[in-house]
């Protein structure tokens, strides 16, 4: 398996991840009520942040579908998206954790 498939494949995981992410905070934003300011400030950043992972994902994995060369498709680059998948990742762990309590 070389590199390509191991960043797509990352590239994918991070954009589940983030779309779940991102479904859930703009859901928690969205009907927030009464919840105070920092909090919704909080809320609303954090699902910023993971919109921006499923936009930066869906970006790297449309690059790659075009069959173009990647100078992102090497080693340390796999590393750094590894980071963001793992980020992303525990992230939904903690959205599904709570939606499965609710």
């Amino acid at each position: 398996m070389g590199w390509r498939t191991v960043a797509a494949v990352l590239d994918a995981g991070t954009a589940t991840c983030a779309a779940i992410n991102a479904a859930y905070f703009l859901d928690r934003l969205l009907s927030g009520g009464d919840a105070w300011l920092g909090r919704r400030l909080a809320v609303g950043i954090l699902a910023l942040a993971s919109l921006a992972a499923l936009v930066e994902a869906a970006v790297l994995l449309a690059l790659a579908a075009d069959g173009g060369e990647l100078s992102t498709a090497t080693g340390p680059w796999t590393v750094v998206r590894l980071l963001v998948f793992a980020g992303a990742a525990a992230i939904s762990a903690l959205v599904l954790r709570r939606w499965l309590v609710r």
